[in-house]
């Protein structure tokens, strides 16, 4: 895929395969509504990004989907490697700026409030930062950017808890990394996450009302 962009968006995403997906929100509402909610937020994920001005890859899972709602056209599409979330995000990372871009954010599709303006941000503050990042409610971020591959950031934090952000500010620190921050938004991980957002009572008023 050509581009003349040297600004890149880095979209990690799981494979929207039932059981698999949204696991500690099934177990409110189950395996068929979790995936549901999965992939309405893939499609959010989708519509926010639409207008950024950047390359875009999406990188699944377990396996390019072919039949997904990630467009071709819009998106390149690989495959995560690496047995836990710091090794598969270093190595899409490493993977990245070895292409030659500048700057990379990486997102998920858990954030339904994520918007192209925080995108915009992120990379604005990408000029002039080593690190952005997005804080998450959780304690951990939906975003992360970098100006240049830094290793450590990905190694020896307790992923999926809620000491990510903190850590990762504290590794950010001891390399002395210029950081700036785009505003605190949630994520959708849980039953309560979905009930306390606009997104599930939007989307899901079914579950969220009941």
């Amino acid at each position: 895929m050509e581009s003349n962009y040297t600004s890149l968006l880095l979209v990690f995403t799981r494979n929207a395969t039932l059981g698999r997906v949204k696991t500690r929100l099934a177990a409110s509402i189950g395996d068929a509504e979790a995936l549901k909610v999965h992939k309405a937020l893939m499609q959010q994920t989708i519509d926010q990004t639409s207008q950024c001005t950047c390359d875009k890859v999406v990188y699944y899972s377990d396996a390019i989907d072919a039949n997904d709602l990630f467009s071709k056209n819009e998106f390149r599409q690989e495959v995560q490697s690496g047995k836990e979330l710091g090794a598969r995000m270093q190595g899409a990372f490493t993977a990245e700026f070895s292409h030659g871009y500048t700057s990379i954010v990486i997102i998920g599709t858990d954030c339904p409030e994520l918007d192209e303006a925080s995108i915009s941000l992120a990379f604005k503050q990408l000029e002039v930062s080593d690190v952005v990042v997005g804080p998450a409610l959780d304690g951990g971020y939906y975003l992360l950017g970098l100006s240049a591959m830094h290793n450590e950031l990905f190694e020896g934090i307790a992923w999926s808890t809620s000491s990510v952000l903190s850590e990762t500010i504290q590794i950010a620190e001891r390399l002395s990394l210029s950081m700036a921050f785009t505003p605190e938004k949630r994520d959708i991980d849980t039953f309560e996450d979905l009930t306390s957002s606009n997104f599930g009572r939007v989307h899901f008023p079914h579950l969220v009302d009941q």
